[in-house]
């Protein structure tokens, strides 16, 4: 009798175990299932890269050609510096260039015709030793004058500012006639080959979230939906800055990361606040 008692209470106890298993299993995958399928949205803001516009060398601006809202192609001129100072400057490297030649080709001649000299001792060392030097210090000379062309041809060219890259004109800075230092700002080229959005995701979501993972990103001012991908997560937190919205409280600690935008276009502004659906 006893033996089948516990046989039952050995059977009951294996049942519970087995059903306890099953339920948490069961529970499990309903979790899982409701974490996979949950939409995470952030929240951020288009972030435009933009370059300032500046000539490598100082002068007159003479012209400038575009206003704000142009767009612009890579290679195109956007302004241009008064060019007379600056090629007056070539025109003389390219003189002293010629001259130093024609010193060295004097140096040369006077070098082969004492080489003789020097070999059978018919004159002193030290005029061989003065001989051999004019000639090297000629070649150097050259050498030197060649350079100084070169430099002053990259500044003629640089009379003509180009545009590095694709892009709109943000800011028209400067006006013709204004005197120019090295590295002065002309234009602010919004440039438009690559484009993104910055946002910031919770700890608790960064299982859902990973370099590649796609997203939908969505604005306030037109139904259409963009599509992009994340193209980096900081690995450092930080305090959620006070531009951005977010579920939660604004001191929460957050990872800032970058959307890339795959399908830009002309609509999308700096700044302009957005939706970011993660499925």
């Amino acid at each position: 009798m006893s033996q089948k008692k516990s046989k039952t209470k050995k059977t009951v106890l294996i049942g519970a175990v087995i059903l306890s298993v099953f339920f948490l299993i069961a529970g499990w995958n309903a979790y899982q299932q409701n974490f996979d399928d949950k939409e995470l949205i952030l929240y951020g803001n288009i972030d435009i890269r933009q370059v300032n516009l500046s000539f490598r060398v100082p002068g007159r601006l003479q012209k400038m050609l575009l206003e704000e809202g142009n767009a612009v192609k890579v290679g195109d001129v956007v302004a241009v510096l008064d060019e007379e100072p600056i090629k007056n400057r070539l025109n003389q490297a390219k003189a002293q260039l010629e001259q130093a030649r024609v010193q060295l080709n004097n140096a040369e001649r006077r070098y082969k015709r004492n080489i003789s000299l020097c070999n059978t001792d018919t004159i002193s060392q030290q005029q061989c030793d003065d001989i051999l030097a004019s000639r090297d210090e000629a070649v150097a000379n050259v050498a030197y004058m060649e350079s100084v062309l070169a430099e002053a041809e990259t500044n003629y060219r640089d009379t003509k500012l180009y545009a590095p890259s694709n892009g709109i004109i943000l800011v028209r800075i400067q006006e013709p006639g204004t005197m120019l230092s090295e590295g002065s700002p002309v234009y602010t080229l919004s440039l438009n080959e690559e484009m993104w959005a910055r946002s910031y995701i919770q700890e608790t979501d960064l299982g859902k979230f990973k370099i590649g993972t796609k997203v939908e990103i969505m604005t306030d001012s037109t139904p259409k939906v963009y599509h992009g991908h994340v193209g980096f997560i900081s690995p450092q937190a930080e305090f959620t800055p006070k531009t951005i919205e977010t579920t939660g409280l604004r001191t929460d600690l957050v990872y800032r990361t970058r959307i890339i935008i795959d399908d830009p276009d002309d609509f999308l502004k700096q700044g302009m606040p957005i939706t970011i659906k993660v499925k």
